[in-house]
């Protein structure tokens, strides 16, 4: 901090570290894309969240997310201000890899150098060939997958690590996520039965990671490399966990209900059955995990905790979700992030929201 006098006059000038002191929060948003993802339902969630709080008598919460995936709606909550401490899970290693490795500031240079390693390869080189392909093992895909794949000696059947050991593998394979993420169909996040990585090149030509010169830089630019650093300084006081949902939810975990709220994104329900796309596991996720799903979240209802689900509206969903006279449940109009049509557009589709408190005062359609 410097002070400039001068005749009647007085300048504070505050160094950006001081600046920090004055609750201006630095940006947050998701690092990746990913199927289901909450962005365009955060503005709805984010006063859920207010509803929640206020109902709590409290300025900020404990937060708990068990479908963790590209995390919308925790960046937007701590963006905000709203959060406590939080507790993350994914059943999908390969991912809570990737955040566990941004979570690690020592390790985010290296990361960035192995990013615009591979943004260089595929900018300037064969497409195609660089992305590869899970059937013939080959290019980015083939690394990926050799990186997580082991053979199980008796039985010759392929199954995935759950975890790598070293920090080269991990920033390898954090590396390789986010441009595969960036370059695949849609940005899809899909495991084969045998546990490998199987979506097919995107339309994307272009990575765009590295930082862009001063003078191509628009009025308020955050550059990629400073939302990682941002996503890196709440990540590393996460309590983030790899596993099946039930393991940071009552009762196999303990959780304060008078300062918690749980927010439950399990894969969509599909609309028909040519519309599978909800196996990001190797494990999949059916209609017998959704009835779990369910069956927790009405305890968990009541038993009196703070607990939103969202999912894609429609007739089983509902009867799954919202036929329970001690639940909450209306209809929300969102575009999906992972919907596109041939002719490169994201219809518009309706998500239930089905929550353990009255949401009335938001004036959404009831269900």
């Amino acid at each position: 901090m410097s002070l400039i006098t001068g005749k009647n006059q007085r300048v504070l000038i505050l160094s950006s570290e001081q600046l920090h002191f004055k609750n201006i929060n630095p940006p947050y948003k998701p690092l990746i894309k990913w199927a289901g993802g909450k962005t365009r339902l955060n503005p709805q969630l984010l006063k859920v969240s207010d509803i929640a709080l206020k109902s709590l008598k409290i300025e900020k919460f404990d937060y708990y997310e068990p479908f963790f995936g590209g995390g919308a709606l925790y960046f937007e909550l701590y963006k905000n201000e709203k959060i406590e401490n939080a507790y993350i899970n994914d059943i999908i290693p390969h991912l809570i890899s990737f955040y566990k490795t941004v979570a690690n500031s020592e390790w985010l240079n290296e990361l960035f150098e192995r990013i615009e390693e591979l943004e260089d390869e595929f900018n300037k080189g064969n497409k195609s060939e660089i992305y590869g392909s899970a059937k013939e093992n080959t290019g980015w895909v083939g690394k990926f997958n050799k990186l997580w794949m082991i053979t199980d000696s008796e039985s010759s059947e392929k199954t995935i690590k759950d975890k790598l050991e070293t920090k080269e593998e991990n920033i390898e394979s954090a590396a390789l996520l986010y441009v595969l993420n960036k370059t695949g169909f849609n940005g899809m996040f899909r495991l084969s039965q045998k546990g490998k990585f199987n979506i097919p090149k995107g339309d994307t030509d272009k990575i765009r990671f590295k930082d862009k010169p001063d003078k191509d830089k628009k009025e308020n630019h955050v550059s990629i490399k400073n939302y990682f650093k941002n996503a890196s300084s709440i990540l590393i006081k996460t309590s983030i966990h790899c596993g099946s949902f039930e393991k940071i939810l009552p009762p196999e975990n303990k959780i304060d209900k008078d300062k918690s709220f749980i927010y439950l994104d399990p894969p969509y329900v599909p609309d028909s059955e040519t519309a599978d796309f909800t196996d990001y596991s190797k494990e999949g996720f059916g209609e017998d995990d959704h009835k779990k799903v369910a069956s927790i979240f009405h305890k968990l209802s009541e038993d009196g905790y703070k607990v939103v689900l969202s999912n894609n509206s429609n007739t089983v969903s509902k009867s799954m979700y919202a036929k329970n006279k001690n639940v909450f449940a209306y209809e929300v109009d969102v575009t999906r992030s992972i919907a596109k049509t041939k002719k490169g557009k994201r219809p518009p589709s309706k998500e239930l929201l089905v929550s353990s408190f009255d949401l009335d005062e938001l004036g959404l359609k009831k269900v």
